[in-house]
């Protein structure tokens, strides 16, 4: 009978070891999970995070390859403007001269009219 109490004595404190660890098992176990659903919730923070600024990139992207459409449609405006400018300056200085030639000619025309009717005034 004593040995059956030793070896019960031995089982108790093999049971008890065994809870033991079966406590702390079970603890760092729920450690491990709370610690894994705070990684679960960063990982989820960040891809939101991630996507936030994809959105932000592609909106800053296409406005700025519209900005560089329009910037290059200004300048190709500006470049026809300046065409234009340079033919009407020189149809200007063509009309400029062409009113010289035809002043000139007008007051030929007109001291030779004048010369002619003072020569028939003078008859």
């Amino acid at each position: 009978m004593e040995a059956f109490k030793k070896k019960l004595e031995t089982l108790r404190g093999e049971a008890d070891a065994a809870t033991a660890r079966a406590e702390t098992a079970e603890r760092e176990l729920a450690a491990a999970k709370a610690e894994l659903s705070a990684k679960d919730q960063e990982a989820i923070s960040l891809n939101n995070r991630n996507t936030l600024l994809e959105t932000q990139l592609e909106k800053a992207e296409t406005g700025g390859s519209d900005s560089k459409s329009k910037l290059r449609e200004h300048e190709l405006k500006v470049e026809d403007l300046e065409r234009k400018i340079k033919t009407l300056e020189k149809e200007n200085e063509s009309l400029e001269n062409k009113l010289e030639t035809m002043t000139e000619k007008f007051n030929a025309a007109k001291a030779e009219l004048d010369e002619t009717l003072k020569a028939m005034e003078d008859m």
